[in-house]
């Protein structure tokens, strides 16, 4: 009896050990999160110790712990940008003035953070700057020193976390690789290398996990991440580094196995409106869709019988007042959805509009429309080209109702909108040419297939992409893959610049085009002369460039980023943008940029039925 007694007591000692043992294990979500503010905190000492560097005065010093604080700042930059990236923009937002389009006041906001303190401390530290990298430096502690408390009330699961990873992947293949945030020191390959180990770190938490469902993946994704520090390590020098190799042999592989985890664990992707994501984040950026065109598509659903109308509709010339106009007239299907000119032919036929003709390509993947950005959404764009008087020269109303006084497009109306009320007419003519315009897309160029597998680029393409993702800066603004202004990791965001293009090719007198651009819509002083940032693919089919249609062929636009944009004219306005004054290219990298940019154009056919 005792001894039964005593083989019970000791079996609950046991059952109880175990029940504490499981309470105190922590789940990976939770190591995680308390290994990124153990990170936080050496973030925050970094920089804390650059004032006290700051003070002494040693160049060669201050540059050194600056670094430090870059590299420190990368092992936290996946959660920072992620659950915060308010609090990023301020760390490490762009060194120029920006607006915030969140907010409901149009202010002009200062810059910010280590972009601004690297300028000031690079290529070389002048003591006079010493006040303003102090004042850069307390706004910074002021900043972080509130990040642990609002780290609170975010959940560290395992649904989110995954979501941040593969979005910090995308800003490494796309941002980092750039020197999008390392403009004057040219140190983004460490600081590749250092977010890769932040994440490798935080991932070996889920090494249990990754062997429960993916046998000899976490060993893979080890290994991966081991050869792309040696290969990074190896081949350090910015201008020559081969970015594609690099993506397709690693980061590519990597990004891959971080969405086969997802799909193992039905880790879904986070829609929340803080999260906002035009992308998919389930595998590579080279994915078959992933992008998703109905993403900015507000309030309605796309079928069969809507893009059927709205193709009808866009190649009708009734939509205009003189029944002499259609959207096909300004964008045609067998020059890319563009017209070949300066800029386009207005309704009356012998004057002309102030801009070119954007293609409409990938235009269901741009967050703002027209050049100025002032149309959020593509029903929106179509409602504005109805309504303008030098387009359509008429008034949506009437033309909706003009359309619908044909029995033909009755029909196909009331297939597609069955329960429309009278009043939707003109919301639902809009939206069927925009659910239309959202089945071009584009994304199955030369370059594509290569990215995803195929051994198709020349050795001067791959030459022209590394240059363009590199030396040329050609990426900082042009995001791949869209190869436009949606920034990435999220694609949501559609950046402007301004770049001071002249209003004449001329090259001895050349004078900056008068049109404001963006401040004509926002009325704020950076965004005078700024221009919405376009898509680079299929641009050997969409000449002539720019807003206004100066530059007739690709090695013209090239060599007007060479010499510096509209300051290596002579002619730029204050407020220029591009980060650099010359890009010093020889005539082979601006040969084979222009081969790298011929491959974004895409298999998809040139000529679309019109009836």
């Amino acid at each position: 009896m005792f001894k039964s007694t005593f083989i019970l007591f000791g079996f609950g000692i046991v059952t109880l050990l175990f029940s504490f043992s499981n309470t105190f294990t922590k789940s990976p979500s939770e190591n995680i999160k308390t290994a990124y503010l153990n990170k936080l905190d050496s973030f925050i000492t970094t920089v804390k110790d650059l004032q006290v560097v700051l003070n002494q005065g040693d160049p060669k010093k201050l540059q050194s712990q600056f670094l430090r604080i870059r590299s420190s700042y990368k092992k936290v930059e996946v959660f920072i940008e992620y659950y915060f990236d308010s609090y990023a923009t301020v760390l490490n937002g762009s060194p120029i003035p920006f607006f915030d389009e969140r907010e409901s006041y149009k202010l002009e906001n200062a810059p910010l953070g280590m972009q601004v303190i690297e300028g000031l401390i690079f290529p070389e530290y002048q003591s006079t700057n010493k006040s303003s990298i102090q004042y850069q430096l307390d706004e910074m502690l002021r900043q972080t020193k509130m990040l642990p408390t609002v780290n609170e009330p975010f959940e560290f699961n395992d649904a989110n976390i995954f979501d941040a990873f593969v979005e910090e992947m995308y800003r490494i293949t796309a941002l980092g690789l750039t020197g999008f945030d390392s403009q004057t020191a040219q140190n983004s390959l460490p600081e590749c290398a250092d977010a890769m180990i932040g994440l490798q770190e935080y991932l070996s938490h889920y090494e249990n996990l990754f062997n429960e469902k993916l046998n000899g993946k976490y060993e893979e994704l080890n290994a991966l991440f081991n050869k792309s520090y040696i290969f990074l390590k190896s081949n350090n020098n910015f201008n020559t580094f081969n970015r594609l190799v690099f993506i397709q042999q690693y980061l590519n592989p990597i990004t891959k196995i971080m969405g086969e985890y997802k799909t193992a664990y039905n880790l879904a992707d986070n829609n929340a409106g803080q999260y906002y994501s035009a992308v998919k984040k389930n595998g590579t950026l080279f994915n078959e869709e992933a992008f998703n065109p109905f993403r900015f598509l507000d309030d309605f659903t796309t079928t069969p019988q809507k893009v059927e109308f709205g193709r009808l509709l866009f190649f009708e010339k009734q939509l205009s007042s003189n029944n002499k106009q259609s959207c096909a007239g300004c964008h045609q299907p067998n020059k890319a959805f563009t017209d070949g000119l300066k800029t386009s032919a207005a309704l009356d036929g012998h004057s002309v509009l102030k801009r070119n003709a954007p293609t409409l390509w990938n235009a269901a993947l741009q967050r703002n429309l027209f050049m100025d950005s002032r149309s959020r959404n593509l029903e929106d764009q179509i409602l504005q080209v109805l309504n303008n008087s030098k387009e359509m020269h008429g008034s949506a109303k009437i033309v909706a109702k003009k359309i619908l006084s044909i029995e033909k497009y009755k029909n196909l109306y009331n297939d597609s909108y069955p329960n429309a009320k009278a009043d939707d007419t003109v919301n639902n003519i809009c939206n069927a040419i925009a659910c239309y315009e959202r089945t071009l897309i584009a994304l199955n160029s030369k370059f594509d297939r290569h990215m995803k597998g195929g051994n198709l680029l020349s050795k001067n393409e791959i030459n022209g992409f590394n240059l363009f993702m590199g030396k040329a800066k050609c990426g900082t603004c042009h995001f791949m893959p869209l190869f436009s202004g949606a920034k990435p990791p999220r694609y949501y965001y559609i950046e402007s610049e301004v770049i001071g293009v002249p209003a004449n090719a001329s090259k001895r007198k050349p004078f900056l085009d008068s049109d404001s651009g963006r401040y004509l819509i926002t009325q704020i002083d950076l965004h005078l002369f700024s221009f919405k940032t376009p898509t680079l693919r299929n641009i050997a089919a969409t000449a002539p460039y720019m807003h206004n249609g100066v530059f007739t062929t690709l090695e013209d636009v090239v060599e007007f980023y060479n010499k510096g944009g509209g300051k290596g004219l002579s002619i730029a306005p204050k407020n220029q943008t591009l980060p650099f004054d010359k890009l010093n290219l020889n005539s082979r990298e601006k040969k084979d940029i222009v081969l790298f940019m011929k491959a974004l154009t895409d298999t998809v056919s040139k000529f679309i039925a019109t009836d």
